[in-house]
């Protein structure tokens, strides 16, 4: 999976869905969570940019985002969970409440992007990130970004795209409907 995930954070990159060293990714593993270190940098991961942590523990080499990818895989059957910040989805959270997709594959795969909140690091917006995980797949929340899951990273990634896609199609068609008002 370590393989994988190295392809994925390249990819994420390449879809401008990270930047510097923002995002994480992580699997569960026979009881472990293996996720990225803090402060790495998703377009070039190595296998030294991971951390193995036993599920209810700490380390403080591991992304600060640890307490969302445990809480994921503790109520859901997601082995791969990954978190990223496009900017459409970001600048998006800023300005609504929730949005429904405007483009085909979003009114399919997403229905409706709702934006959760809550304390950054909390165990309540843990909570809540991990419920809409459960119940959509994945999470957009408000000015920090996506969270999404799947069997594997690349059903994550591509649940991911899906929703910075949506957004973008979304903010495009707002923005052209202001400009053509004038």
């Amino acid at each position: 999976m370590i393989d994988q995930a190295i392809k994925v954070g390249r990819k994420l990159a390449e879809h401008g869905l990270i930047d510097g060293s923002s995002g994480n990714l992580s699997y569960i593993e026979g009881g472990k969570i293996v996720i990225t270190r803090t402060g790495c940098i998703l377009d070039e991961l190595s296998q030294n940019d991971f951390v193995e942590v036993e599920i209810g523990k700490r380390d403080r080499r591991a992304s600060s985002d640890l307490i969302v990818h445990e809480k994921i895989y503790e109520i859901t059957d997601h082995r791969a969970v990954l978190h990223c910040h496009g900017s459409y989805n970001v600048a998006l959270s800023l300005l609504e409440k929730k949005l429904v997709p405007l483009d085909l594959e979003g009114t399919i795969f997403l229905k409706e992007i709702e934006f959760v909140e809550g304390r950054f690091g909390s165990e309540e917006l843990a909570k809540k990130i991990a419920r809409s995980i459960k119940e959509k797949g994945f999470a957009v929340v408000r000015a920090h970004g996506i969270y999404a899951a799947g069997k594997d990273f690349y059903e994550a990634f591509k649940l991911a795209s899906f929703v910075e896609h949506s957004c973008k199609v979304y903010y495009l068609t707002k923005l052209y409907s202001l400009l053509d008002k004038r």
